[in-house]
């Protein structure tokens, strides 16, 4: 413990209500027993204490004469001054748990998060003797996994980008694939057998060269997966024709392959290491723009890979803070780049510079039809999405809500469309589905809670009993909550379009798929089979939007809002770029000159 610890803990335990500068009588034991320490351990911390100005100690003298401590320094200051040193060590969890202990009735966990201000950010640094520049950046939801075989989440899947590759990547500008770590590719002409020729001299972070058995096993460790699985479901053979050529057979046709190919599920990883190091995802090599550096339960840190086959990176280093969920609220002036689905009503700083975007996806609830109870009635769903007025939930929540979602993509029409509650027609359906006032339960996670609460006050209003059940990102995936659930509220959010939609149907563990009909996920299985066949892509959506419609108009799913992604950042912040999963692409921006510099560590 540190002695600025101890004399936290001490004060906190023994200062009188008059705080700092008023003696306060107390006994060794009284001492020891606060510090978990020997009477003899605790004169030493008590002349340590002394000795650097934190107390003053007057030991009693002969029988019935208590000792008196003087603590020279209000509580809230040490308690600040820790927590700042913990943080430019990178322990900010250990800071912020300092203050959840000793900063109660004190305003030190604002003072702290205002401080913060000029901690994060993209700065210039001396390390190892050499200017560097770092971007740390703080967010409010975790890392939950670097293997792309188990990856549900945006945020995870941005990592994985910054860590591995893919054998092509997809360039929205331009609507085209394009090479990455295969720099050719063809096809037979019936779209089930691809061939990929991958670069010369691409170099894992470990120093090997990327070779075929890397893409055939990668491919192959797929293969049943829990969250990836579903993207080699119709593989028959993946085999290596030499070092650097793979050969991809089909059982059916699709001419989406490549794209899917550009997933970061289908990230390629290094053979040798997957296989030999079982704790290789918790300190992971790949290929990409960055290296893995460091991973604790509060901060991820990366450098740029100075020989990235596509251009080293304008950063040195990435600094990722995972902050505490409750510290959202300060965090409308940090100056940082940013970009965070969960982060609302924020106004960037004088001068900064905005990008606005329409969320590509919406929110939505999907009814569970594996559990017994009125969501299984079709006129009981269709009579709550009759009931729910979503023009009003946008003009009471505001914030990111933009306009209300007939479908999972907004379009040039969604801001011209007006919802109302249509309560006549869903009065006579929840007559017709036999309802009897049961309560209905909603379960979602925190970014969440405020719509399911408005639901939940909203449908009151019309007889409907709403629970509303709060998990974490970690807990909503556990099988009690998606079972005992009569729905889910969440958001989907497509990165590449129709790909993405794909995942949404198909994806084991996909909250979509989990409570929709077994009946009904095998034509909609059928339907993607279909649509795979079609080489151009608008007979493709045609297909695929025949699910969408069913799911619509059966009622499976109750579309709710299309929301907003605001990007704020420093205008000396160059090369800021929003890519397909909503965060700002590392490897690309970079720092016009500034004077200011700090030495520091970057771990």
């Amino acid at each position: 413990m540190l002695t600025n610890e101890r004399y936290l803990l001490l004060y906190t335990k023994f200062a009188s209500a008059d705080g700092a500068g008023k003696a306060v009588e107390v006994s060794l034991e009284q001492l020891a027993d606060a510090l978990y320490c020997s009477s003899r351990n605790v004169k030493l911390i008590l002349r340590k204490l002394e000795d650097e100005g934190y107390i003053e100690w007057m030991a009693g003298r002969g029988r019935g004469n208590r000792s008196q401590i003087t603590f020279l320094h209000a509580k809230e200051k040490k308690l600040l001054e820790l927590a700042e040193q913990l943080a430019m060590k990178g322990e900010y969890k250990h800071a912020f748990e300092l203050i959840d202990c000793y900063g109660e009735e004190t305003a030190a966990r604002s003072v702290f998060a205002e401080w913060l201000n000029g901690h994060f950010g993209y700065r210039t640094m001396q390390l190892n003797d050499k200017e560097s520049d770092i971007l740390r950046l703080p967010v409010h939801r975790p890392i939950l996994t670097l293997d792309p075989k188990d990856l549900y989440y945006a945020f995870s899947a941005h990592m994985i980008k910054q860590l591995f590759d893919c054998l092509v990547q997809y360039d929205r500008a331009a609507g085209k694939i394009v090479p990455a770590l295969a720099h050719a590719w063809e096809h037979d002409g019936t779209g089930r057998e691809w061939t990929f020729h991958l670069r010369k001299g691409v170099l894992f972070h470990h120093g090997r060269e990327l070779m075929a058995e890397d893409v055939v096993y990668t491919l192959n460790r797929l293969d049943g997966s829990s969250a990836s699985g579903w993207f080699v479901r119709s593989i028959v053979k993946v085999e290596a024709i030499g070092q650097r050529t793979v050969r991809i057979k089909l059982a059916n046709p699709n001419w989406l392959f490549p794209r899917f190919l550009c997933s970061p599920g289908l990230s390629i990883v290094p053979h040798d290491l997957v296989e030999q190091d079982e704790l290789f995802w918790t300190h992971p090599v790949g290929t990409g723009p960055f290296r893995f550096v460091d991973w604790t339960a509060d901060r991820f840190t990366m450098q740029a890979n100075a020989g990235y086959f596509q251009g080293r990176a304008h950063l040195d280093g990435v600094v990722i803070v995972i902050m505490p969920e409750d510290t959202v609220v300060y965090t409308k002036s940090w100056e940082q780049l940013l970009v965070d689905h969960d982060l609302r009503d924020i106004q960037p700083e004088q001068g900064w510079k905005k990008i606005e975007s329409i969320c590509n996806g919406c929110s939505l609830l999907t009814w569970n039809l594996g559990k017994e109870g009125p969501q299984r009635s079709a006129a009981f769903r269709k009579a709550i999405d009759l009931l729910v007025d979503r023009s009003r939930m946008i003009t009471e929540l505001g914030e990111d809500r933009m306009y209300p979602a007939r479908g999972f993509y907004p379009n040039a029409s969604s801001n011209e469309w007006t919802d109302r509650c249509e309560f006549e027609e869903a009065a006579e359906l929840l007559k017709q589905s036999g309802y009897d006032g049961e309560a209905i339960r909603i379960s979602t996670y925190g970014i969440h809670e405020q719509d399911a609460i408005w639901l939940q006050r909203h449908l009151s209003a019309f007889g409907i009993e709403v629970i509303v059940q709060i998990e974490t990102w970690m807990s909503i995936r556990d099988a009690n909550v998606l079972d005992n659930a009569d729905c889910l509220l969440y958001c989907v959010v497509f990165a590449e379009d129709e790909v993405c939609l794909i995942e949404l149907y198909e994806q084991t563990g996909s909250f979509l798929r989990e409570h929709l009909d077994p009946l009904l996920l095998g034509w909609v299985k059928e339907q993607i089979d279909l649509a795979l066949a079609c080489e151009r892509a608008e007979d493709r959506w045609g297909q695929l939007f025949e699910i969408e419609k069913k799911l619509k108009d059966e009622t499976h799913v109750l579309f709710l809002l299309h929301k907003k992604l605001n990007t704020f950042y420093n205008p000396n912040i160059k090369g800021v770029g929003v890519n397909s999963l909503g965060w700002i692409d590392f490897k690309d921006i970079w720092l016009e000159h500034t004077d200011t510099k700090e030495e520091q560590s970057l771990k």
